[in-house]
């Protein structure tokens, strides 16, 4: 648990305690990775003790609990606890929890509130279990909403933590009175569980997933399928049940079906108009790609022979080429306009103002294109940043010279060591500073994959009879053989040769840079990565499109009739196989 008093200052938090949650013992680990977490982030004098928090509350003043501006925790999931002895029971006004049961959530979560000052804010995760279970529990709820505590409900994705598979959640909460006016008696509800990015054996929340949650948190308005404010007597009403689907419910509506064109064929207009929103946003007519059947329904066009046209059709189309070339021209405009922000970075030293701004202004300039929504303009800025925060960090510290200094020696040592999880070649400096090379490279790449084939596939297979004859019968002579070893072997020398001379090649670019051509060189990279970030989005809500059309070619492209038809003639064709094996006459 981290607790933080705001100093006076520039918008910064002080934090002078952080406590370890430990039920019942003590945890020295948890202590140990909260000081080097501490240290590592420029916070060496944070107050941090090990002990449990319920039971034995360190930061103590005076006799009484210390306060605190912000309470920013991930307390451990459904513990035990022992209510015997346990000091300062005032913090637990709302009720207290069965000890048996692993039901210590709320008492946490009591504890959090307690120990706010006036305006101060908590921010916890915890388990869904908190949301709906009865008895105590549901008497706790009810206490923070009829108090007016709770603010947000927040719905995350399962697998996102470390020793846990399970979905949490996050509440925030606010001392009693210090809701702002036009959320007092209200509560918002976001459903973000579908915001993640699958990993092998973990869910991440990337930056534009944080950067919609949050967008909703300070919107504090509904949007349709992601959040809900819901008022404090229709909490009541439904019995201080906080489940997130029950006000706030993402499910995908269901497919329609279509029995008419299932059997007859064609396609639903009113299927077509439902994605009208969809469509009109990157610039297609669907119309394109359909004709009139009647008027109810519509045929693909003739130019739509196979599914496989589909893409083809709409990635060419005069509607979504020039809806994709606004948004390139809106993007040109912005970053003209805003370059200045990240030259002057190294004088400012105010990453995170430039980012606030980026935010505003590339939603400002990209959503009235109309192609990609608020959130998806958002979540690319926030995701660009967060891939080139350490450069932009470096850019701050050393400038534009000392940004493209960094990066050369960090590739040229990853060369140097030339067997770590970093491929040096794939850095954005050398694609860009060494293209033609690169495809040289990957040239010779080819070259020793086709050698290494080829002497493989030539060596004997070993797999002949007792007397040693092969049955490889594209087996190469040993004079064959020993001159494509030799042949790979050159290969492999001359492709270590060519790798190698990347780093010297680097360095010499690097020397010939003055200030000016370091900075373009930065700024063009930099530019690159948010294009290429944007133009991701883009690609995906293109593919959206694709796959509505898909979607209705797999449906009813092929009718009942063409079904009995292809039956009718398999069985016919059954018949004659029969006839012919002499097994009907």
């Amino acid at each position: 648990m981290v607790m933080c008093r705001v100093s006076p200052g520039p918008s910064r938090f002080v934090v002078h305690e952080a406590t370890c949650f430990s039920v019942r013992r003590h945890n020295g680990g948890v202590w140990s990775i909260s000081k080097m977490n501490m240290i590592l982030h420029g916070i060496n004098d944070a107050d941090l003790r090990n002990g449990d928090t319920l039971a034995e509350p360190l930061h103590v003043a005076g006799g009484e609990l210390m306060r605190f501006d912000r309470v920013i925790t991930n307390p451990p999931f459904s513990q035990n606890y022992s209510d015997e002895g346990i000091p300062f029971p005032e913090r637990f006004q709302y009720g207290w929890c069965p000890t048996a049961g692993k039901k210590a959530d709320l008492m946490f979560v009591q504890h959090m509130v307690a120990v706010l000052r006036p305006g101060g804010l908590v921010c916890t995760v915890m388990p869904h279990g908190v949301l709906f279970r009865g008895g105590a529990e549901k008497e706790i709820r009810a206490g923070f909403i009829e108090d007016d505590l709770l603010e947000a409900v927040i719905g995350l994705a399962p697998n996102l933590f470390y020793g846990t598979g399970i979905p949490a959640c996050v509440l925030v909460l606010r001392a009693k009175g210090a809701k702002s006016q036009e959320r007092r008696g209200r509560v918002l509800f976001i459903n973000a569980d579908a915001e993640y990015r699958s990993g092998r054996a973990q869910s991440y929340l990337d930056p534009e997933h944080v950067q919609k949650i949050v967008e909703a948190f300070r919107r504090f308005v509904d949007t349709p399928a992601f959040a809900t404010v819901v008022t404090q007597e229709e909490l009541a009403a439904n019995d201080f049940n906080l489940n997130i689907r029950r006000y706030a419910d993402n499910a995908p509506p269901p497919e329609p079906q279509d029995v008419r064109a299932h059997l007859l064929g064609g396609v639903p207009k009113a299927e077509v108009e439902a994605k009208h929103r969809l469509f009109a946003a990157h610039g297609l007519d669907p119309l394109t790609l359909f004709v009139q059947r009647n008027e109810t329904y519509l045929d693909f066009a003739p130019q739509v022979a196979r599914k496989a046209d589909l893409q083809g059709v709409i990635e060419t189309d005069a509607g979504v080429l020039a809806r994709e070339a606004e948004l390139s021209a809106a993007f040109d405009q912005w970053w003209a306009a805003h370059t200045e922000r990240i030259v002057r970075l190294p004088e400012t030293r105010d990453m995170m103002r430039v980012r606030a701004e980026f935010l505003g202004s590339f939603e400002e300039a990209l959503v009235p294109v109309g192609l990609l929504d608020r959130f998806k303009i958002a979540g690319a800025v926030a995701s660009w940043w967060g891939e080139v925060q350490f450069d932009l960090k470096s850019l701050v510290a050393r400038g534009f010279e000392g940004t493209v200094e960094g990066w050369v020696t960090t590739i040229t040592t990853a060369i140097e060591e030339d067997g770590g999880k970093f491929d040096p070649l794939d850095h954005k400096l050398v694609r860009y500073l060494l293209p033609d090379f690169l495809n040289d490279i990957a040239d010779a790449e080819t070259e020793v994959a086709r050698l290494d084939a080829t002497l493989k596939a030539g060596e004997p297979s070993g797999d002949g009879d007792d007397e040693g004859v092969e049955d490889n019968a594209e087996a190469l002579s040993a004079l064959e053989l020993k001159a494509l070893k030799r042949e790979l072997a050159q290969a492999r020398r001359h492709l270590k040769k060519m790798q190698a001379e990347v780093a010297l090649r680097l360095v010499e670019a690097h020397a010939a840079m003055d200030a000016a051509a370091a900075r373009g060189l930065v700024l063009d990279l930099l530019r690159a990565d948010l294009s290429s970030t944007l133009n991701m989005s883009v690609t995906r809500h293109r593919q959206e499109l694709v796959g509505s059309f898909e979607n209705w070619w797999d449906k009813y492209r092929v009718t009942l009739e063409v079904v009995a038809r292809e039956r009718d003639a398999a069985g016919a064709r059954l018949k004659e196989f029969v006839r012919e094996l002499g097994y009907a006459d």
